[in-house]
């Protein structure tokens, strides 16, 4: 039709200015196909009586998006699938966007408050907050493992660690926090923390002294990072589970996931002095056990979300039969748990989750 793909410069089809008026269909059932083709753009479908709903622009390729959205469809199409409420009128209009650039440190003059939460609950944004918050997410701490009597325990995994910039927030948002393991059983996890769909898994177990490999994706375990083996067990670290867009951690936010990372494994000395492997942390994998060398824990990520600098998700670190090592690793947050030698006197278990939300209003 004239005028549906060469736009004037302000709303010349009728609608708001800078969208094109297309056409209107009457919802007779609450499944329509409707024969309208299309070039690529932004497009936006209404509903008349302002009801939720779906449309997909069917072509080569298929884009779906809510009703009484702008949505960006890259491709032409030749189809439009509507879902919407029966008896509903549904109009179509395509939009005409100028060229903009990026607004540096748009937050800066505005001023901001963290909100730690440390227990499961409900975030709820202050009426006068900007709707965009900057959010870190962190999984508990996997807990270290057991030593026994010749053998030291491995290290526990930190938690996975999730940031969010500029996500939408908007009311109230329940959240989930994942606790510490406290590596009694070697075949565990921390917990994995929520905030609304967005959630970081919790690291893996330290494996115990004498056979046990540390927690992680090989035995059944989607961990954040995986847990240290134990000490003389000629084991392998636990494998650590890298998180996408399908699984968990989702589009919004320009999300950064760190973690996914392996723990250290043992090489089966069965001396005394052998560590067990270090836990994976959210920074980087657990360093393989040695005699009277190796396990330390990886490293956890920096962040000022606070204000000042905390470490999240470090991993813990492998221990020897008679002592553990010193552990100079940052632990602030959901950190692994270090391994226990004899006796487990400084087994440690894993730190708990976190969410950290920080506000703005202008």
């Amino acid at each position: 039709m004239p005028g549906f793909n060469t736009l004037p410069a302000v709303g010349g089809g009728g609608g708001q200015a800078n969208m094109t008026y297309v056409a209107s269909v009457h919802m007779e059932t609450y499944n329509r196909t409707w024969a309208q083709g299309g070039t690529p753009g932004y497009y936006a479908m209404y509903s008349t009586n302002q009801e939720n709903g779906y449309v997909y622009f069917v072509g080569s390729t298929t884009t779906g998006g809510p009703l009484n959205r702008l949505i960006n469809v890259t491709h032409s199409f030749t189809s439009i699938n509507i879902i919407a409420p029966n008896n509903d009128m549904v109009s179509l209009y395509k939009a005409k966007v100028k060229s903009t650039s990026v607004f540096n440190n748009p937050f800066a003059g505005f001023s901001s408050f963290p909100s730690q939460i440390t227990s499961s609950g409900n975030f709820v944004l202050p009426n006068n907050a900007l709707p965009l918050v900057n959010i870190l997410l962190a999984g508990g701490g996997g807990g270290g493992g057991h030593g026994d009597h010749s053998h030291g325990g491995g290290g526990g995994a930190g938690g996975s660690v999730i940031k969010l910039t500029a996500f939408q927030a908007v009311g109230t948002t329940s959240v989930t926090i994942g606790s510490g393991s406290n590596g009694q059983n070697y075949d565990s996890k921390g917990g994995d923390t929520y905030f609304g769909n967005v959630h970081a898994r919790g690291g893996g177990s330290g494996g115990h002294g004498g056979g046990h490999p540390g927690s992680g994706i090989q035995n059944g375990h989607n961990v954040g990072n995986g847990g240290g083996a134990g000490g003389g067990s000629g084991q392998s670290g636990g494998v650590g589970f890298v998180q996408t867009v399908s699984t968990g951690l989702g589009t919004a936010g320009s999300p950064e996931f760190h973690g996914g990372h392996n723990g250290g494994g043992n090489d089966g000395g069965s001396h005394h002095h052998h560590r067990g492997g270090g836990g994976g942390g959210a920074g980087g994998a657990g360093s393989q056990g040695h005699s009277n060398s190796g396990g330390n824990g990886g490293p956890g990520v920096a962040s000022d979300i606070l204000g000042s600098t905390h470490h999240y998700g470090t991993g813990g670190w492998g221990s020897q039969y008679n002592n553990h090592g010193s552990n100079t690793s940052a632990q602030n947050y959901a950190h692994g748990g270090n391994g226990g030698r004899e006796g487990n006197g400084n087994r440690q278990g894993g730190g708990s989750g976190l969410v950290t939300v920080r506000y703005y209003i202008p």
